[in-house]
């Protein structure tokens, strides 16, 4: 995620915590709708992630694994059909 991240220019901070990796990542502005969509690619591959758009501080994303779900699981993210 950092490295796709890191080729759109979006500099990201990663620490960990109670079993999670949260990703912080400062967006400059403007992205073209290209990079907007890769953007969004890059944070789904994450357990939740969102946007935050603050006129003092511009947009930032976050996003957070949880360390203990299967990477290789693809519905285990929630990017597959679950029953």
């Amino acid at each position: 995620m950092t490295t796709r991240l890191a080729a759109l220019g979006v500099a990201s901070v990663v620490t960990r915590a109670k079993g999670w990796i949260r990703v912080n990542a400062h967006v400059p502005r403007p992205l073209t709708p290209e990079q907007w969509q890769e953007l969004l690619a890059a944070l789904a591959l994450a357990d939740s992630f969102g946007l935050v758009d603050s006129s003092a501080d511009g947009r930032s994303v976050w996003a957070g694994v949880n360390e203990k779900t299967p990477a290789a699981v693809p519905a285990a993210r929630g990017h597959g059909h679950q029953p």
